[in-house]
């Protein structure tokens, strides 16, 4: 009798616990794909959220089939929080972040408050931390005006462009809030962001480029033409070319890919002098020769020999530009912080001073695999009539 009681009880329970999880429902919300944030006037923050615009259920009117799938809302304000709620005003629907892909800062605005743009996203527990970050060259909502080139919507589009320039192409670095908290948080205290550009020839949107940001402000950038030495250095390289250049006065290059790519970070303190060893291995194919031949051992030992010191030379570079900005996006401070961690107290204070004066020993090793062809000299040597 007790049991069938509880059963009766249980199940009128259960009757009560059913229903939605939140009283809006869909038509009510207005999922939020991109955010772009810029700076307005009299040093207020202007944001635009790029908005996913529904088909409607009854199809779309003659003539309007080609109708963008989003629809852009800017407004401006002093903070984040209370834009973003003055936004309900425009759309008539509570702004939903749930599906966002990616947030747009201007590097205006990032060389200023970075830490102030991303604290609201930080504290919204509908953002994911996987939502990818990126600096925008230029005012940021110009990349969310205009049409997709493939996707459907432009922030999908960038997201896209992103994970494919950063996994195959090696142009630039996957960063979501994730991957900023560790950084920025870390005891080396910077990060690396991917940079969107446009190209003033082809009117197209390029993500390439590296941004180094401390945890107050974004405080210089490493270029397209570099960014993948910045990666290898990092241990962050996934896939990608590298193109060598022949020579002399030829202006021609050859490309090799990389395979595979380790990098090993070796902080060193002797007394109060800090210093530190990177050792970077890599293992790569060619892909098309210009100006090589390889016809023995030889031949593919001065070929390594030779892109060894390319590699470096485009390495030293981007360490001096580190050193410069004081950006230890390398993780030397946090490693040295590991291994010492009561002398690093002491060394913490000073430590972007002691990191662009640091000494830093590089040594290159670049193993050949293959040449892909039989053939061990370029199909058209270049200058052969």
């Amino acid at each position: 009798m007790k049991a069938r009681v509880c059963l009766i009880l249980w199940a009128g329970a259960s009757l009560l616990l059913t229903g939605c999880w939140s009283k809006l429902e869909l038509t009510e919300r207005a999922f939020v794909l991109a955010i772009a944030i810029d700076k307005g006037e009299k040093n207020n923050l202007e944001l635009t959220s790029q908005i996913y615009k529904p088909a409607s259920q009854f199809g779309s009117p003659s003539g309007q089939s080609n109708q963008a799938a989003f629809v852009n809302v800017t407004l401006d304000g002093s903070n984040v929080s209370n834009i973003i709620r003055n936004t309900k005003s425009i759309s008539g629907r509570h702004s939903q972040f749930s599906h966002i892909q990616i947030i747009l800062i201007s590097e205006e605005i990032a060389r200023e408050r970075l830490s102030e743009m991303l604290d609201f996203f930080y504290r919204n527990p509908e953002i994911h931390l996987g939502t990818s970050v990126m600096i925008a060259t230029g005012k940021a909502r110009d990349y969310l005006n205009g049409n997709a080139l493939i996707e459907n919507t432009l922030g999908s589009q960038l997201s896209k462009q992103l994970d494919f320039s950063a996994g195959l192409a090696g142009r630039t670095v996957l960063s979501t809030f994730l991957d900023l908290a560790f950084q920025l948080k870390s005891e080396s205290g910077s990060a690396m962001l991917p940079i969107v550009m446009i190209d003033r020839q082809h009117k197209q949107k390029i993500v390439h480029g590296i941004a180094l940001a401390r945890p107050d402000r974004m405080v210089g950038k490493i270029g397209p033409d570099k960014a993948a030495y910045l990666l290898l250095l990092a241990g962050e390289y996934q896939s990608g070319s590298l193109e060598i250049p022949c020579g002399g006065d030829s202006r021609q290059t050859e490309t090799v890919e990389i395979l595979r790519a380790r990098s090993k970070v070796t902080p060193v303190l002797e007394g109060d002098d800090v210093s530190a060893r990177i050792k970077v291995n890599i293992e790569a194919s060619t892909s098309e020769l210009v100006c090589t031949t390889i016809r023995d051992m030889k031949d593919e030992k001065r070929y390594e020999e030779r892109m060894e010191q390319y590699i470096k030379k485009k390495m030293a570079s981007v360490l001096n530009t580190l050193r410069k900005s004081k950006a230890d996006v390398l993780g030397i401070g946090h490693k040295l912080y590991l291994r010492h961690p009561s002398r690093w107290k002491k060394i913490k204070p000073e430590w972007p001073e002691r990191f662009a004066g640091m000494p830093i020993e590089l040594s290159v090793d670049v193993h050949l695999l293959n040449s892909r062809m039989m053939s061990p000299e370029p199909f058209v040597r270049v200058g052969e009539d």
